[in-house]
């Protein structure tokens, strides 16, 4: 049951949150008894950006940042601090829209979260944040045009920005001119070397365009990253052991403005049971532009159960980060028929995370990868598919939605004569990823393979009409940022 929180302004925005239904607030509800002040509206709107950003828990956010939004409304006076309540209330509608798993509810939710950003921008047209989020909303609803227009407005407004960036080179690839998203990409490197975001699709765009050298040079880059956020959190964590000693640790705030979490993988106690809703890109999940480490989600200041909890979550993220760009690099090698190579970066990888859904994907990749070339030993070839088929099972035991693992295991199925599994893998995916125009493509051939045309046309409609809308990675992908200040 949804509860309906909503506002008395002329605009009649609603937020929903799991609970029973409650009534329309009063105006003795609106306006608080205790004094208003700028001070409790900030701390409201951090207490929002807390739980999102640390513990996953966008109904709270959604009760702060109503909190602080009532109480501008209440006081002329903070009227200065209404957008950017707008916009904390928005962000966190939108998080947890993408945290629905049934399609239809959240397709509904995004779509209450573009009008809700929307309202933001009337409240303040120059805000460069409120205009990137709807951007960023009307391409995940496939609004692109609209989206390109607001993105482009906010570079406009602020051109320091890596995810809008990252967000126009997807609009790009989305229309198909990788050639431009590139350039755009590239260019932008150049003014932000470490930002992991940029790196990633880069490195996608590349192994798209079969650029070997390219394609390892950048992957070298992600490796730089990570052995470089190592070295920072080492010191940051001997910094805090010193402080713990001299009994001078000091307890308050995370910095505001930094790159977020990817709504698809919150590397907190809430996301840490399940993988990427899209693992189809590689994960995001810490990103960094150069910041402290402390300012890149790898510590905070907080209470030393939470700091223990997020050292957890970034070894987590660090692990699952690093087995993505192998099981990019060896999908690359395959593709180019570089056996010895492929073969090697699968061993590489089960060495460094042999637990890992990304690792045992690779092994089961490897098996059919023999098996394709065993077709002349029929036995041999049933016995490698047997094995891949394993793993794959394995991997989805530890990813149930690790999209790579679902496609592949669906072409065994379909290899095996088991038509009726391959469509339920095929109809997972287009659960998983619903605005993915391959998997729709996918489902019809295989509806079609089982003789139901009508519903195998169907599915080929829906997948032409998303041919032009599905970016080299989900949307979804870009890291969420905060406002600098308040």
């Amino acid at each position: 049951m949804a509860i309906r929180l909503k506002t008395l302004n002329t605009n009649g925005l609603e937020t929903e949150i799991n609970g029973a239904e409650i009534e329309e607030p009063t105006s003795s509800a609106l306006c608080p008894i205790s004094p208003i002040s700028a001070d409790t509206v900030v701390e409201h709107m951090v207490a929002a950006q807390r739980n999102m950003e640390q513990l996953g828990r966008y109904e709270q956010a959604l009760e702060h940042a109503d909190k602080a939004r009532r109480m501008c409304e209440c006081d002329g006076r903070l009227n200065y601090l209404l957008g950017r309540c707008k916009l904390i209330t928005a962000i966190a509608y939108g998080l947890k829209a993408l945290s629905e798993t049934e399609w239809e509810t959240r397709k509904k939710a995004l779509t209450k979260t573009v009008d809700m950003l929307e309202d933001t921008i009337n409240a303040d047209p120059h805000d460069y944040l409120a205009m990137y989020y709807s951007a960023l909303y009307h391409a995940i609803v496939r609004d692109l045009e609209a989206a390109r227009e607001r993105c482009s407005r906010s570079l406009e407004l602020n051109a320091e920005q890596p995810a809008a960036i990252m967000l126009l080179a997807l609009i790009f690839t989305a229309d198909g001119d990788l050639k431009s998203a590139l350039e755009l990409i590239v260019n932008a490197l150049n003014e932000f070397p470490n930002n992991y975001g940029l790196l990633v699709l880069r490195l996608h765009i590349e192994i798209k365009f079969g650029r070997i050298d390219e394609s390892l040079e950048t992957s070298s880059r992600l490796f730089d990253f990570w052995r470089h956020r190592d070295a920072m959190l080492a010191a940051e964590e001997e910094k805090h052991q010193k402080q713990t000693k001299d009994g001078s640790t000091k307890t308050g705030t995370q910095s505001l403005g930094r790159e977020l979490t990817p709504a698809f993988g919150l590397a907190t106690s809430a996301g840490m049971n399940t993988l990427s809703a899209s693992p189809s890109a590689l994960d995001m999940s810490v990103v960094d532009s150069g910041i402290p480490a402390s300012e890149a989600g790898g510590q905070s200041s907080g209470k030393d159960s939470e700091s223990g909890q997020n050292a957890t979550a970034a070894n987590f993220t660090k692990h699952r980060s690093q087995s993505n760009i192998w099981m990019q690099l060896a999908e690359l090698f395959l593709s180019a028929g570089r056996m010895n190579d492929f073969t090697s970066c699968i061993e590489r990888a089960m060495s460094l995370f042999p637990h890992s859904p990304q690792a045992i994907y690779l092994k089961g990749r490897l098996h059919a990868a023999r098996a394709d070339k065993s077709l002349n030993d029929e036995n041999l070839a049933k016995k490698l598919r047997a094995e891949a088929k394993a793993c794959y099972l394995s991997a989805l035991a530890l990813s149930p939605s690790h999209v790579q693992t679902l496609a592949h295991l669906a072409k065994i199925y379909a290899q095996e004569g088991n038509l009726r599994m391959a469509e339920q893998m095929y109809k997972e995916l287009v659960r998983v990823e619903p605005l993915c125009c391959d998997w729709w493509q996918e489902l019809g051939c295989s509806l079609m393979r089982r003789g139901m045309s009508d519903r195998a046309v169907e599915c080929f409609s829906t997948a032409s009409q998303l041919d032009r809308t599905t970016p080299i990675i989900p949307f979804t992908a870009i890291p969420f940022v905060f406002p600098t200040s308040f």
